[in-house]
């Protein structure tokens, strides 16, 4: 839950705000309000694709936008300003930015400190992935430095505490260290940030120092996100700069370049958002209106976004640098709705879109349903797996090493860091997991996956596919023909069966699935390697078919 002053909301959006105008608008840009107090606090939640909008500044700037109200450019800045990354392997990456002449109270600060914790917790997931620390500028030295330090001769005062304590001592005994203390438990030296003048400025990514503390007083602050990727760091620390850039007199932003031990450079933040390229008529096609040009330049607008080339009905679109949720030309319709606004969007429409086929259920639906029966009818029991898992289930168990998975840029859970691209280990997960309650098993699950491809427009081709195991004592290559056999014959299709290889299964028991030439998918055994490895002792045999292949030639 995130919580602001309707005052300081009205102060930064430059107008007064009644309460049904901040019910009506709030939710246009994605944040739904959950009360206003009689004392003029809003409580709301912001969707997890907008972190921009965990404090009041991402709130007032796009109101701006949306109303209509001119909203002052920030002035990115290159000084020069440099930082140094001496090398901290477990936790590689670190970025910096500066923002000048603020005019800060006591909520401004509150606002700052708001974002910078959501910002931690949700998008670093808790600090393990990425952390944030914001700075008094004018109390300690450029260039900084992001190094590892030895825990029991290096101390700093942490933030709200009174005396100095040495770096472990903070893990020990201060409240953030006990939280946090886990990620850094088994390091040998621990991360800091060091100024050219020796102060220590935090432990990363635990506590800041109280020397460096934001105040009503400070003028210019220094940024930092340090993480496990570079484009996670360098997010977080463009969402704080231009956020804490809203209580500047001068809307400056300075660049920060940091030297990597390998002298590449990481520059933060970013002065602008992906450039999108949208056709008019996909726009049109997605919303079911008509829209000319000039209007569409208009919803933009009301979005932050800049409209900087028109081309026939080619637009060209940059995104401000704080949209990090922007990926893609359909995020671009998405916030066009929103500048409409959906309640809007059938009033605008003449008809609506006509109905392409009577209502019905999806051909792949129908199959998978079909396929499902045949395999409960002969003793198989249906398993439901995630399609989240991560590249040392999906391909490294198996040595596939010239295979990718599609990642998920901001995963919750190291388990689940991508789309699985076959359903083969999780029904092998499954058996493992309950090897001591049952020795034979019969499974399959009927599941999409996501193959990495560059020839579609979102990079992957989600298949739908069948997946079956079979274990028991005396479990062979045989067991898995004849199940599948027997579910072709089923839909009166005639399969063969051609030698092949695949990774991670049993030479000279692995086999192609053909109908009429055409591969729709695989049977194996599974190579005892991989079986030893997880501690299991009976053979496995799978099979996967690609049904969205098998109903093209059901049609045929």
């Amino acid at each position: 839950m995130i919580r602001i002053a309707k005052w300081d909301l009205e102060r930064l959006v430059g107008r007064t705000l009644s309460n049904e105008e901040i019910m009506d608008y709030l939710p246009r840009i994605k944040c739904e309000v959950e009360t206003i107090s009689e004392d003029g606090e809003i409580e709301y939640e912001a969707t997890h694709d907008r972190p921009d909008l965990y404090s009041v500044e991402g709130v007032a700037r796009s109101l701006r936008y949306l109303l209509g109200i001119k909203s002052l450019n920030y002035k990115f800045i290159d000084e020069g300003v440099k930082a140094y990354n001496m090398g901290v392997p477990r936790r590689p990456y670190a970025a910096f930015a500066i923002v000048k002449d603020l005019e800060l109270d006591h909520e401004s600060v509150k606002q700052i400190m708001q974002l910078q914790e959501k910002l931690a917790t949700t998008y670093g997931r808790s600090r393990r992935k990425a952390s944030i620390g914001v700075y008094d500028l004018d109390k300690f030295k450029m260039p900084i430095y992001y190094e590892l330090r030895d825990p029991d001769n290096t101390s700093l005062v942490p933030l709200n505490e009174a005396r100095e304590m040495s770096l472990r001592e903070i893990l020990e005994e201060t409240e953030k260290g006990k939280i946090y203390g886990h990620i850094l438990r088994d390091w040998d030296k621990y991360p800091v940030i060091r100024s050219s003048d020796g102060k220590i400025l935090s432990l990363a990514p635990i506590i800041n120092s109280e020397d460096t503390r934001v105040t009503t007083y400070t003028k210019n602050v220094l940024i930092d996100s340090t993480g496990l990727d570079p484009r996670t760091v360098v997010d977080a620390v463009t969402i704080m700069a231009t956020s804490i850039a809203e209580r500047s007199t001068s809307k400056k932003i300075i660049f920060v370049d940091t030297i990597m031990p390998d002298n590449t450079i990481l520059q933060a933040p970013r002065d602008k958002g992906p450039t999108i390229e949208l056709h008019l008529d996909d726009a049109e096609k997605v919303l079911g209106i008509k829209i000319d040009t000039k209007n569409i330049v208009e919803y933009l607008e009301k979005m932050g976004h800049e409209t900087v080339e028109i081309s026939n009905n080619n637009i060209k679109i940059v995104a401000p640098p704080y949209r990090i949720d922007i990926k893609s030309w359909i995020d671009i319709v998405e916030d066009i709705a929103m500048a409409i606004g959906y309640d809007t969007i059938g009033v605008k429409a003449d008809k609506l879109p006509p109905a392409t086929h009577p209502g019905r259920m999806h051909s792949l639906e129908y199959i998978s349903r079909l396929i499902r029966k045949i395999l409960v009818g002969y003793g198989f029991t249906e398993i439901t797996s995630y399609m989240m898992s991560n590249p040392q289930t999906q391909l490294e168990m198996f040595g596939l090493k010239d295979k990718k998975i599609i990642t998920v840029l901001n995963p919750k859970m190291d388990k689940y860091t991508g789309l699985r691209r076959w359903l083969t280990p999780g029904l092998l997960e499954v058996i493992i997991e309950n090897k001591e309650k049952q020795s034979s098993m019969k499974i399959f699950e009927i599941g999409d996956v996501a193959i990495p491809d560059p020839n579609t427009e979102t990079g992957a081709r989600i298949e739908r596919r069948i997946g079956i195991a079979i274990t028991h004592g005396k479990a062979t290559l045989t067991d898995g023909l004849a199940i599948v056999s027997t579910l072709l014959n089923r839909l009166k299709l005639n399969p063969t069966f051609e030698k092949t290889h695949i990774k991670g299964m049993l030479p000279e028991r692995t086999a192609s699935i053909k109908i009429n030439g055409e591969e729709i998918g695989f049977v194996a055994e599974i190579h005892p390697d991989i079986l030893y490895r997880l501690d299991y002792q009976f053979p496995v045999v799978v099979s996967e078919i690609v049904l969205n292949k098998l109903l093209i030639i059901l049609r045929q």
